[in-house]
């Protein structure tokens, strides 16, 4: 179903949308939820968390969002650069870090690719149906999570099925996406399926206004099945595993802006997955053995000067995981763990592997409810390089009248890819990969002033905070891959949120950061220095609503610098009973012209009506 863009009928498609309407019932906007934060490793309240965002089930509802990214696009300190607008390569940026600075957790499972050049995570696909929370753990997470983990943690949570649910949607661009699922779940047992399915005939992934005409496709199934049982009071077993498929037509490499019209494809499949058995006892401890998964393919036929080049890349990663928690030993709560981790890539030249053994433990000490201070100790030892201590100190204090105050400090790493270890170096005697490959070392700090009124109405908070990276690794012709780089973000994110009158309510954010490589004075590529999202939610009866605008200032990259822009997403649901609501969204209203990406084009205005049930 493709929607037309003249002005006239864009404001008859608006004013069916609003009175049409999206999502299930949001919670209240002055409603105080009590969020347990999972990806510390220790599970911590969230008003004794530090540097954490959680987007809920909820935010995600009435927002709409189908894809990860989506939902990230308005955290504060997340950047989002996509090279093509449907299944191009999605990058998530955390504090000014490069993408592949950025460990994705799906249930605890990393998923970063063994197989992209440095090792970072497509967020392309990653759907959101059955999501039940993303937590954003902003600056180093080396001494909670090792390797990658520089910039930060997103740390996805998807909820276990209960009885029946679906969804359907079309509209611009040739668009649909169809989600379902069921299961049963109590306290004892659990088992469900769901399944997901987005496909859209596109835009051209390099930008039109350049002259590129060809629409670029884009096709994805993800499929999800848990059991959990129980056996006892003291042991339970679960398990989770997610396929996912992704069908890309992409763009050719070339042109004035580095991309232009092209027939390149990429097929991509990912199985991973989860089992893990919880064990009571002894002397209180809970005990967790855990082994996690993840295999995939991903087959590419690029073209250059008319000839085809085809490409594909194989990859595995698993996990073991012990971990031992106590949380009511009084004032004090501990987790600690052991780990290994081996991963595999075949790129051509033959399955290469990597591995890592690790220990790990973290302590918070709160002796009022308005102290606390957590400390968090890890050592890697990395197959092929020295091996690491890495270490985090934080905490909060609870000042009085509505103020707390907050901070932490931590270090980072990042190993070589095996990619950037195998990748020869032209210029060497002899030939082979670049030598004395170090591991990439950051440090971060941050302090917090935040405010709440009584009951929460109103919330507000500001962020100064700075990251450091050394030894960073570069991709130099005809040397290869080397540390060459020292980069360094301090900037500051502010956010304040209202509940008002009559089921309005207000949020706002602004993010600024000075982000440079320090060998040559030059800014990073593709983080901005201004950044930050507004959005105004209406929730009142049957009806839920919101309007978000998103603006980015000027940023720099390989061929040319990003301008400036702000788009406006709005949307709205409506029930017509307990079981079945109404759904509609508005993307880029103003139908404005902007990249993410330097040379490569974003939809303009696109609607999208749809249906969602439940029993």
């Amino acid at each position: 179903m493709i929607f037309p863009r003249p002005t006239a009928m864009r404001a008859v498609l608006i004013a069916a949308a609003l009175l049409a309407a999206p999502p299930a019932r949001a919670a209240d906007a002055d409603t105080v939820q009590e969020v347990e934060v999972i990806a510390t490793r220790l599970p911590t309240p969230i008003d004794l968390a530090t540097d954490v965002q959680v987007v809920t089930a909820d935010d995600i509802a009435l927002r709409q969002d189908s894809l990860a990214f989506d939902a990230l696009s308005v955290v504060p300190g997340v950047e989002i650069s996509r090279t093509g607008a449907f299944g191009g390569l999605t990058s998530v940026m955390i504090r000014g870090a490069s993408s592949d600075k950025t460990l994705v957790l799906v249930d605890g499972a990393p998923m970063n690719d063994p197989t992209s050049p440095a090792g970072g995570f497509d967020f392309s696909t990653l759907d959101l149906a059955e999501v039940d929370r993303i937590e954003v753990l902003e600056g180093p997470q080396a001494s909670l999570w090792g390797s990658d983990a520089i910039g930060g943690v997103v740390a996805i949570t998807t909820r276990e099925p209960s009885g029946l649910r679906g969804s359907a949607e079309a509209g611009s661009f040739g668009s649909d996406r169809a989600t379902a699922s069921a299961g049963l779940a109590d306290t004892q047992q659990a088992v469900g399926l769901s399944a997901a399915w987005i496909r859209s005939g596109g835009v051209s992934a390099a930008d039109a206004q350049d002259g590129n005409t060809e629409r670029d496709g884009f096709r994805t199934l993800t499929l999800q099945a848990n059991g959990r049982t129980q056996f006892g009071d003291l042991v339970s077993l679960d398990l989770r595993v997610r396929y996912n498929k992704a069908n890309t037509d992409l763009d050719s490499s070339g042109g004035p802006t580095g991309v232009m019209d092209g027939p390149d494809t990429q097929d991509a499949w990912t199985v991973s997955g989860f089992v893990r058995a919880r064990i009571k006892g002894p002397f209180g401890f809970t005990q967790e053995l855990r082994a996690d998964g993840m295999d995939m393919d991903r087959l590419s036929d690029s073209y250059f000067s008319g000839e085809l080049f085809p490409f594909e890349a194989k990859g595995r990663r698993i996990d073991y995981r012990w971990t031992a928690q106590r949380s009511d030993l009084g004032p004090n709560a501990v987790i600690v763990g052991v780990e290994r981790q081996e991963d595999q890539e075949n790129t051509g030249d033959g399955v290469q592997t990597s591995s890592n053994l690790a220990g790990f433990g973290v302590w918070r000490f709160s002796p009022s409810d308005r102290f606390s201070v957590t400390t968090s100790v890890r050592r890697d030892e990395p197959r092929d390089y020295k091996g690491v201590t890495t270490a985090r100190v934080s905490g909060v204090f609870k000042v009085g009248a509505g103020f707390s105050l907050s901070g932490a400090v931590g270090q980072g790493f990042k190993t070589p890819s095996i990619f950037q270890t195998t990748y020869p170096c032209f210029e060497c005697t002899p030939p082979g990969p670049a030598p004395n490959l170090k591991p990439e070392r950051a440090t971060g700090w941050d302090a917090t002033l935040a405010w709440a009124s009584p009951g929460g109405r109103l919330n507000a908070q500001a962020t100064l905070y700075r990251l450091g990276v050394r030894d960073e690794i570069d991709y130099i012709l005809p040397r290869g891959y080397v540390n060459i780089n020292r980069t360094r973000t301090t900037g500051v994110d502010v956010q304040a949120g209202a509940a008002l009158a009559y089921g309005f309510s207000l949020r706002a954010s602004y993010d600024h950061a000075d982000s440079r490589d320090l060998s040559t004075g030059l800014p990073l590529l593709r983080v901005p220095a201004n950044s930050g999202s507004t959005s105004l939610a209406w929730r009142e009866g049957r009806i839920n609503a919101e309007v978000t605008l998103r603006a980015q200032g000027q940023a720099s990259d390989v061929y040319g610098e990003i301008r400036p822009f702000k788009v406006v997403d709005l949307a709205a649901a409506y029930e017509l009973n307990p079981h079945l609501s109404l759904t509609s969204r508005i993307e880029n209203l103003a139908d404005v012209h902007y990249q993410e990406a330097f040379g490569y084009g974003e939809p303009g205005f696109g609607l999208f009506v749809g249906i969602r049930i439940s029993d």
